[in-house]
């Protein structure tokens, strides 16, 4: 065999053995992360709806547990009355209730007035899914959920959802509700695409340092071949050394690439920032080093957040000085950064939220003025925090350009979505009522503890 083709082979088979090795292991292990990731979302997003149906079933349940538990009443009028509470109480856009009997003849429902009266025992979704029998089944057993495709009252498509049914012993009814989980179908489907899009990225990426790698080795080889046969084992290592060397590098680019690349961003802003804070306090100018030092301890706080990665994290304000000082402190800084009126309405008798619902208001405050410092050109903003009972009412308002919220539907965009979730992941209610020219009102209802 020629020496060519012995140095070619040398250099291209452990060559080809390591690549094959790297591509299968980084390809394997971001599948597998990403398939992780993608799984623990959902399963986050699905516990998130199922535990808001539960708390809107206990709601329902609340609301006509007085009539139900009254005997004295007679049957006909306390079912009158129960239809009645159960048709008007609502939630968010498509959040309503209904009603069924045992036998599966709908009592009450409050978007599709026709199909009360109507037996729709047998009825089933567009894959076969038999929908009131399984609510039926689900209710009776205990209360359970069931998911299936129903049209959604503000698009009229059909959109998958999930419903919460349990059963009313007093007359044998069902009753449920319903939250539409198309939003998780898209995200996951999203996720996915970006999982393998990554994954193709990173392959493509393997596949053209090899093809590089491959044609510097054939140059060198016949480069090796054309010289002494003394010259051939030193630059044959060398060769190799470059190759190791490359394929150290090419780990390290990935290994930063995957794992590193939002907390480098973020470092490199802080030193950015450290910069201009130095020049500044150069110049004398207190106010703009306070805005720096301000910027600068915000993305102190991103990067402690990227890090840990923690939905359930608590903003230190809450346990430095408390909740009301912390939202007192958070509307001042807002003033103070934004030139924004703000009048304020904070009863100093309201009892201490419990830490989960402390920081979810918190951070739902924090966005609602963070919003309206970017979108709304508001001259003056209202506030509102005050205790109704045992619920805590929260009410954000402004005189800005306001929005179409018709534009919004199926996507409230980021930062009002996130706002939503939480306040509905711990049971609250959210709802926000814009127009063009008109402002913005944004405002939750929780209750206490």
């Amino acid at each position: 065999m020629p020496l060519k083709t012995k140095l070619f082979l040398l250099t291209i088979v452990p060559l080809c053995i390591v690549f094959v090795s790297v591509v299968w292991i980084s390809v394997f292990q971001m599948k597998q992360l990403g398939e992780n990731e993608i799984s623990l979302f959902e399963t986050k997003m699905l516990e998130s709806r199922e535990q808001a149906l539960l708390d809107s079933a206990d709601i329902a349940l609340a609301a006509i547990s007085h009539i139900i538990s009254d005997e004295a009443i007679p049957d006909h009028i306390a079912q009158q009355e129960v239809k009645k509470i159960l048709r008007n109480l609502r939630y968010s856009d498509d959040g309503y209730f209904f009603v069924y009997d045992q036998h599966g003849f709908n009592l009450v429902h409050p978007i599709s007035l026709e199909l009360e009266g109507r037996n729709l025992l047998h009825l089933k979704d567009q894959y076969g899914d038999s929908i009131i029998g399984s609510l039926l089944h689900a209710a009776q057993n205990g209360g359970g959920y069931h998911n299936y495709d129903w049209q959604r009252p503000s698009t009229g498509k059909v959109a998958a959802k999930m419903s919460y049914a349990v059963w009313l012993d007093r007359w044998d009814w069902m009753i449920g509700t319903g939250i539409y989980i198309e939003d998780i179908v898209t995200d996951v489907a999203n996720m996915q695409r970006s999982v393998q899009s990554n994954v193709n990225n990173t392959f493509f990426s393997l596949t053209s340092i090899f093809v590089i790698s491959v044609v510097l080795i054939v140059l060198v080889t016949l480069v090796i071949n054309v010289r002494e046969h003394r010259l051939a084992d030193s630059n044959l290592k060398e060769l190799a050394h470059k190759t190791v060397m490359l394929q150290e590098d090419e780990k390290k680019h990935l290994s930063r690439e995957l794992h590193d690349g939002v907390n480098q961003m973020l470092v490199s802003s802080i030193c950015h920032l450290d910069l201009a804070m130095t020049r500044v306090k150069d110049s004398g100018d207190s106010e703009q080093v306070k805005h720096l030092q301000g910027s600068r301890n915000g993305i102190l706080s991103a990067i402690k957040e990227v890090r840990d990665i923690s939905h359930a994290m608590r903003p230190s304000a809450l346990d430095d000085i408390g909740f009301l000082a912390a939202i007192n402190s958070l509307l001042d800084d807002f003033i103070s950064h934004s030139n924004i009126d703000v009048s304020r309405v904070l009863s100093d008798d309201i009892t201490q939220p419990a830490p989960e619902k402390a920081t979810m208001l918190y951070r739902v405050i924090q966005e609602a003025l963070t919003n309206i410092d970017k979108h709304a050109k508001a001259s003056r903003v209202e506030f509102l925090f005050q205790q109704l009972g045992e619920s805590y009412q929260v009410i954000v308002r402004d005189n800005g350009i306001g929005f179409d919220r018709s534009s919004l539907k199926g996507n409230d965009g980021i930062g009002l979505r996130n706002m939503r979730e939480r306040v509905e992941f711990v049971g609250g209610s959210f709802d926000i009522d814009s127009a063009k020219g008109a402002g913005t009102e944004i405002s939750i209802l929780l209750d206490v503890g």
